[in-house]
This record gives C-alpha cells, sequence and structure tokens, in this order.
C-alpha cells in the first residue's frame, strides 16, 4: 500500500472517529467490494455475502474509536469480516442452509472436454472437494481459504488472525494434508 493511501485513510478514520458519516461512506466505497469478496469466498453465498458485508461495516462504524492503526486499516476491517464470517457460519441457521447447496456455490473455471461425461465428471469431483472443504475445522478453514482463494500472503493471514506465522504455515499444510488425503479416499472409492 502507498504511503497516500494510508495517509487518505487516516485522515479518513480521524473524520469518522469524529462521526462523520461522508468520510464513512468514502472508506466504505473503497473497502466494501474487496470485503464482500473476501466474505463470499467464505459463506458462498451472494445473498449471505451481501447481509454479512453490512454486518461489517456497522461493527466498524459502531467500533471505529477502537482501531489503533497497529496494522493497516484494511487488515482490521478484513479481521471483523473474518470473525463475522466464522460466526455465521457455526450458527445453527447457516448449517441447515448448507444442507440444500446450489449448483451457483462452486464457482471454478473448468476445463474444456471433447466428453460431456467426462466434464460433467470433473465438475461433480470439484463440488465435492469444494464441499469438503467448507467441513475443515475452523482453524484450518479459514488460513486455507485466506490463502488459497484470497491469495493473501502468511504475513498478512497471521495479523488477520491474530497467531504466529509459523502457525498459519502449519495450518495451511494441515489442511492442504487433509484434502490430499480426502482425494485420494475419494479416488480409491471410486
Amino acid at each position: 500500500m502507498d504511503k497516500n493511501n494510508i495517509n487518505e485513510d487516516f485522515y479518513l478514520i480521524e473524520k469518522v472517529k469524529d462521526k462523520n458519516q461522508d468520510a464513512f461512506k468514502v472508506l466504505m466505497i473503497k473497502y466494501q467490494p474487496r470485503i464482500y469478496s473476501a466474505l463470499f469466498s467464505f459463506v458462498k453465498s451472494k445473498e449471505d455475502a451481501e447481509d454479512l458485508t453490512q454486518q461489517v461495516f456497522i461493527r466498524v462504524w459502531n467500533k471505529i474509536d477502537s482501531f489503533r492503526g497497529d496494522s493497516a486499516f484494511f487488515t482490521w476491517v478484513y479481521r471483523i469480516a473474518i470473525n463475522i464470517a466464522k460466526n455465521h457460519v457455526t450458527s445453527s441457521a447457516y448449517k441447515k442452509q448448507k444442507l440444500n447447496i446450489s449448483d451457483d456455490v462452486v464457482n471454478f473455471d473448468y476445463p474444456h472436454f471433447s466428453s460431456p461425461e467426462l466434464s460433467a465428471e470433473t465438475e461433480e469431483t470439484s463440488i465435492t472437494i469444494k464441499n469438503f472443504i467448507t467441513t475443515l475445522p475452523e482453524i484450518l478453514k479459514t488460513p486455507f481459504i485466506l490463502r488459497e482463494y484470497e491469495g493473501k500472503s502468511y504475513q498478512e493471514i497471521a495479523e488477520i488472525i491474530e497467531c504466529p506465522i509459523g502457525t498459519v504455515r502449519s495450518r495451511i499444510f494441515r489442511a492442504r494434508e487433509t484434502i490430499l488425503d480426502f482425494i485420494k479416499e475419494e479416488i480409491s472409492n471410486d
């Protein structure tokens, strides 16, 4: 992030702390697409991602005084978003909803195959793997999603989930191992 961007954020944050709604709207416009994208990759539902994004910015408005500037503003907002997403995913309503997964849950770019049967089988396998990832324990799923779907660095993930970088690396490794074991098991069952 460049220095002008940091200075602009700092200026806007100070205004928001004084309850300036226009400054808050600027921050929202600036960060809302990235937060929505992160939440969508986490919950796999446009409606849920929209609702959660709104909750994130309500919380940011209410808790702006607690932002100390120890990290980048986006990192702080992102941490709020991940915590809200975790709470949502562990809620019973979300679990009931996930039993009725729709086809638009998986948004991979599939390779084109000459055989429709092979293409359908590949899509089914991708859906199975994607659904398995959603069942991973939160301590593995969150860093894995941040790394593999959001492209965050290990350092960024460590800041977001507030744990040492070595722990982040370990959790991502364990998540990958668990997913590979699942794939091997699926292959051997077919």
